[in-house]
């Protein structure tokens, strides 16, 4: 039973949450939610009435650590925070941030489409033209580090691949200084310029950081601002995201568990957050919470901040990863993300009960990884 004041709390929030969604072009009516146990707040219509409670019961059962947010376009159908906690020790609420790691993706992809709309760039530039000493870069196109068709090795999954002028021996110690933002831009490109390609640019698909890292330096050499300026003006700012942010070290208010090997072997600080605001920038780093994420979402697919041609390759699957997207099975499409304990996941799903339905999620800890993966092979059965 939810007691008065929570009711008038409920009722206030999911009304600065419709203005906030409509600043997206989201229509989202005021709604009352109700309160389930484990942090849970639940659209009380009844066609929802069985969906929610196996979700919740999915939660349950496995043990979900984190926060998931399921929506259509028009309205919340399910938040949960179990088990999540702020770094004041309060619940985890819409607000709460977490480290969404390569979702980051989506973000730097739709920056890249907002900039070849305004004619600054174009699908067929060469890379060679925003790093001219970068000969292989002739042969490869913005297009393709879109669709990680580049070949280019990946500088965090792959380090022997991609920096070769580090001895072998020395690797470990080089990466470790990567993690803690000890790296140039410049180191970066030398090492890039040696790095042989794993195929040829355009025959193949697969997944490098390297591709959207080198794409975030493109959007500020084009742009002439930070990568975290872009972002705020023309993306966090449009959708209204009010607690999002790029390129700021541990301003997450989640609070991660289970770091502390990561912690030992250099790649997170004391209190289990990245440290590399630079070295992942455009692959990954921004922090946001779920109100912000679905705001994004809404508002990329009712076309708010590209066009339909841009959307329509994004979304196209030909050889398997879009342009910061990639499908899912059924009728699904999204991104995962995964930086330090943190995993995240933003699925689209079409499905034929309750139309396009959102699924975001985010755990800070290694434990909950498990049941993230579960609730959401359940959510996306909808799309099957």
């Amino acid at each position: 039973m939810v007691n008065r004041s929570k009711k008038l709390f409920l009722r206030l929030w999911t009304a600065v949450l419709a203005v906030v969604l409509l600043t997206a072009g989201s229509a989202c009516a005021d709604q009352e939610l109700r309160e389930d146990p484990d942090n849970f707040f639940a659209n009380p219509d009844p066609k929802y009435a069985a969906f929610i409670s196996r979700t919740e019961d999915f939660s349950h059962s496995n043990s979900f650590h984190g926060v998931v947010l399921i929506a259509t376009d028009d309205e919340i159908i399910l938040f949960g925070g179990p088990k999540g906690k702020t770094r004041e020790g309060l619940p985890a609420d819409m607000h709460t941030t977490y480290n969404i790691g390569s979702c980051t993706k989506t973000f730097t992809a739709v920056a890249v489409f907002q900039l070849i709309e305004a004619g600054r760039i174009s699908l067929n530039d060469p890379v060679s033209r925003f790093f001219p000493d970068y000969k292989t870069g002739e042969g490869i196109t913005i297009r393709q580090m879109l669709h990680m068709q580049s070949g280019i090795p990946d500088y965090v999954n792959d380090p022997e691949g991609f920096w070769t002028k580090v001895e072998k021996g020395e690797l470990d110690a080089y990466m470790t200084r990567v993690f803690r933002d000890d790296v140039s831009d410049e180191e970066f490109l030398e090492s890039l310029y040696d790095a042989p390609l794993y195929y040829e640019p355009g025959t193949q698909q697969s997944y490098s950081n390297t591709n959207y890292y080198l794409l975030g330096m493109i959007i500020e050499q084009v742009s002439g601002v930070k990568l975290c300026d872009y972002f705020q003006e023309h993306i966090f700012d449009p959708c209204g995201m009010k607690n999002t942010t790029s390129m700021v070290v541990g301003n997450e208010t989640s609070v991660p568990t289970m770091f502390r090997n990561l912690y030992e072997e250099g790649i997170l600080d004391e209190n289990g957050y990245t440290m590399q605001p630079n070295s992942e920038r455009g692959a990954g780093g921004v922090h946001t919470c779920m109100e912000d994420f679905l705001a994004f979402d809404r508002a990329l697919l009712s076309l708010q901040l590209v066009g339909s041609e841009s959307l329509e390759e994004m979304m196209n699957f030909e050889m398997g990863y879009g342009c910061g997207l990639y499908p899912y099975r059924g009728k699904a499409f999204g991104h995962s993300g995964r930086d330090g304990t943190y995993t995240t996941q933003n699925v689209i799903i079409d499905s034929e009960q309750f139309g396009r339905v959102y699924f975001l999620a985010s755990t800070p800890t290694d434990a909950g990884t498990y049941g993230l993966d579960r609730l959401m092979g359940y959510v996306l059965s909808l799309g099957s």
